[in-house]
């Protein structure tokens, strides 16, 4: 049966060339992304052990909880003076300070290199003269910096900024501008930056100055004499310390920190694309399904001959498989093979955003291999099973029947199929929206999945009449449209399995559009309540991370001008509380009350003390606050503080969950940077008499936007449409495989009808006439699919939305005319679909043709 199988595959070559297309696809973009991910990790992995080669203990603060990598957290520095007893311990030949913290370069446009949280880091740091403890390379015609007033940088930023060795250079920090001398250029192991990110390097002195606190460092790095272990060197640094502040940690623990920190990075990113790759096999699914029911259709009597001549019912059974199994497998290795070539150009990409990785060979793991091949086969055998079974039951009295047709099937099992579906789709997509699971997104896939699976098996129940509808208005186009109408209700299974790839691409772009839609409303509603300031000051950097921003010199600046009522600059960071990690924000009370309208309920803002803090109405319900009420926070750097509910307000949209004074924030978050600022101007000053003074100011600080309630507004929107966009991106390879569907459909009709599309031709039907037929016949099945799809889409959309409601999203909003865009697109689409298809039916010999059996 071997035989028949791939006898079978080359006679139906031309059939299954685009189902095969489907699944390179998917697999392609899976693997692709575990290349990239894996080239990424082992670059680093590799980085990593060469700049800690020579470092075989570092000591530095204890840190009372990890934040995670969703938040940029410092650690508490220590004293300098720590380096003294270090460096007399035995077996320690070298000991470097290490000083870290924000700096970023201004290029000579004018503009900051690099963007602090929302792009690579912008690092600076303190050079040390110990090479094996310096992740810096000097390159040649360089000098390490001599005094305050000279820096190296990395050969990225010279690069991207235009700089020499010689030049001047701006440099932003926590402190005022400088302007620096550039007495060298480095790189970062063999990579000119890590991923893009600009480092500034400065003397010990001026780095404490600029990036810390003078007589603190970040850690101290240290290298071992000769035949001196790690793990021993570690042990007598510790036991010559004796601060249960401080910790001693090897080398090789701080190079797997380094390393796990960049794979769970890379986790994020990976899992985010492969996502995708799976939306995109399991649209490819629908196709092969839809393809092999077609193609066992068109091959009745061909299978009923094999039954005929003593092929039993397992072999007839087990040749369908063999050839979805053999499609499965030459299209997954096709699929491999074009994934690495699309994680080279993934790799170019992140290049041409800044993010450079060194010159290495890409990265294809047994895993690669191994999850491509098998994804693809096993979504090409599972999706041909049905058909395949459908193929065993072909009776051999079959071989006598003139006309090859689709049998018509009892829709009793596919009934039950597509109820049990649906409804476990909506507990499960329920379950997992509205429960209090950790990780609910899990059972949201599961339940989007089964009903996906659920409304495409209840599809042929109402194809015949949506088809009628949708193709009424053809009718106006002549017999054409009338073919083209009655062709897609001709057979519903078949109409409903081909436009269910479609329903899939368009149900998850419908459902994004109405999630974002949403944001922006709701964004823009807690605006307009809630902030009463006439200018919004932002860095770029996230308010959860504080992990960037700008000079808190930028606030009294301001507050000097005429003009100006109110100033108050934000901080943020991280802390845990109730044993959770979470972000807050931090601000002076008196500075910070007229800007914003938090609803409070109880206490007062401007009235906060340093030892206060305002708590959301929410978690004051949850944890039975009220004024008065101690909150122990934990922070990450100085450990457990306690503080005492002043305030409880109701608008948490604008700060989160808690509000710290300012003194807190100075207390506790070593950063030292505003990630935000907001200005309230005099009454009777507009914003156009108040800016040109403003913007003076802020002249000497590029890192820092000013923005109106407008303008924010506007930006706001902008990164949802930015986020938008790059999941439309993604989204567009499952619809485009969902095209595919519907073209390898009309492709496969035609040729079962090609005595039919004869007779029309020897009747008079002109080729233009037929064309349109059949791409009348893909319009009609590409709205059903975009009508299914638009309102799973849009069910979707309002369930996400419900339940986000208290994390802010508060306004439900359906973009109509977006939607019916969506639905006009992808009717053209669909025309576009068919444009080879109706070309071919068009060119059928009509002699041919109408002899065709």
């Amino acid at each position: 049966m071997w035989g028949i199988t791939l006898k079978g595959i080359l006679a139906h070559r031309v059939r299954y060339a685009l189902t095969a297309l489907a699944i390179l696809l998917g697999v392609s973009f899976i693997s692709g992304t575990f290349v990239l991910t894996d080239t990424i990790n082992s670059t680093f992995n590799s980085l990593y052990q060469q700049i800690y080669q020579g470092t075989a203990a570092v000591v530095r603060a204890t840190q009372p909880f990890d934040p995670g990598l969703s938040y940029t957290v410092e650690r508490q520095r220590i004293d300098a003076s720590v380096a003294g007893p270090v460096s007399k311990v035995p077996g320690v030949r070298a000991v470097a300070l290490d000083i870290e913290g924000y700096a970023q370069l201004v290029g000579k446009s004018g503009k900051p290199i690099g963007v602090a949280s929302n792009g690579p880091p912008t690092i600076g740091m303190a050079w040390t003269s110990v090479a094996e403890l310096s992740p810096l390379r000097l390159l040649p015609g360089g000098q390490p910096p001599r005094g305050p007033g000279q820096v190296v940088i990395d050969k990225h930023s010279a690069d991207i900024g235009h700089f020499k060795v010689g030049d001047k250079v701006r440099v932003l920090t926590k402190m005022s501008p400088g302007t620096y001398t550039i007495s060298g250029l480095a790189t970062w192991g063999t990579a000119d930056s890590p991923l893009g990110a600009s480092i500034a390097a400065f003397t010990p002195a001026t780095a404490a100055q600029l990036l810390g606190q003078p007589g603190k460092v970040s850690q101290l790095d240290v290298a071992a004499e000769p035949g001196v272990s790690q793990d021993t060197l570690v042990a007598r640094i510790q036991a010559a310390i004796h601060d249960p502040g401080i910790e001693v940690v090897s080398g090789q623990s701080v190079t797997a920190e380094g390393q796990q920190s960049v794979h769970q990075a890379l986790s994020f990113f990976g899992t985010f694309l492969l996502t995708f790759g799976f939306i995109a096999l399991f649209v490819g699914a629908f196709v092969i399904f839809n393809t092999f029911s077609i193609v066992v259709a068109q091959r009745l009597r061909e299978l009923a001959l094999l039954r005929a001549v003593g092929a039993s019912r397992r072999q007839v059974f087990a040749a369908v498989l063999g050839e979805s199994l053999v499609v499965g497998l030459g299209a997954s290795a096709a699929g491999l093979a074009a994934g690495i070539g699309l994680a080279v150009a993934l790799k170019a990409g992140l290049s041409a955003l800044g993010m450079d990785l060194p010159a290495t060979g890409l990265v294809v793991s047994t895993r690669t291999v191994m999850v491509g091949l098998l994804a693809g086969v096993a979504v090409t055998v599972v999706s041909a099973i049905s058909p395949a079974r459908r193929a065993s039951r072909i009776p051999p009295v079959a071989a006598l029947q003139d006309v090859a047709a689709e049998p018509r099937r009892p829709l009793v099992r596919r009934t039950a199929v597509g109820v049990v579906f649906t409804f476990g789709g909506l507990l499960a997509l329920g379950t997992g929206l509205f429960s209090h699971l950790s990780n609910r997104m899990p059972l949201v896939g599961i339940g989007a999945s089964a009903l996906f699976i659920g409304i495409a098996a209840l599809g042929p129940f109402v194809a015949r009449p949506v088809c009628r509808l949708l193709g009424a208005p053809l009718a106006r186009f002549g017999a054409s449209g009338k073919l083209g109408q009655q062709n897609a209700m001709r057979n519903p299974s078949r109409a409903a399995a081909t436009a269910a790839a479609l329903m899939v691409g368009v149900s998850l772009v419908s459902m994004t559009t109405v999630m974002a839609s949403s944001v922006k409303a709701s964004a823009n509603s807690v605006i307009d309540s809630a902030l009463r300031a006439d200018f919004v000051l932002s860095s770029g950097a996230a308010a959860s991370s504080g992990g960037g921003g700008f000079s808190p010199a930028v606030e009294p600046s301001l507050a000097a001008l005429p003009g100006v009522a109110d100033v108050a600059g934000i901080r943020a960071g991280v802390v845990k509380v109730f044993g959770r990690v979470t972000p807050v924000v931090a601000a002076d009370p008196v500075k910070a009350a007229p800007l914003f309208n938090l609803g409070i309920t109880q206490g007062s803002l401007a009235a906060m003390s340093p030892t206060g803090i305002g708590v959301s109405a929410r978690v004051a319900s949850d944890r039975h606050l009220r004024l008065g009420s101690p909150v122990t926070l934990m922070y990450p750097t100085t450990g457990t503080k306690t503080y005492t509910v002043q305030v409880i307000y109701s608008v948490r949209e604008i700060a989160g969950d808690y509000v710290l004074p300012l003194a807190a924030a100075q207390a506790n978050f070593p950063q030292g940077l505003d990630v935000a600022a907001f200005i309230k101007l005099a009454p009777g000053v507009s914003t156009g008499a108040a800016r040109p003074a403003i913007d003076r100011v802020l002249a000497a600080y590029p890192n820092v936007t000013l923005q109106d309630q407008a303008q924010y507004k506007a930006q706001q929107a902008q990164q949802v449409n930015q986020l938008l966009n790059l999941v439309y991106g993604l989204l567009a390879l499952a619809v485009v495989i969902a095209l595919i569907g519907i073209a390898n459909t009309l492709a496969l009709s035609i040729y079962e009808r090609t005595h039919e599309l004869g007779l029309l031709r020897a009747v008079g039907a002109t080729r233009g006439q037929l064309r349109a037929v059949v791409r009348y016949e893909s319009l009609v099945i590409s709205l059903f699919g975009a009508v299914e799809g638009l309102a799973l889409g849009t069910l979707f959309g309002w369930a996400i939305v419900a339940a986000l409601h208290s994390q802010g999203v508060t306004r439900l909003v359906f973009p109509v005319t977006q939607l019916i865009t969506l639905a006009v697109l992808a009717g053209v689409a669909g025309i576009v679909a068919a444009f080879a298809p109706s070309r071919r039916a068009a060119r059928l010999n009509v002699l041919r043709a109408v002899t065709t059996e």
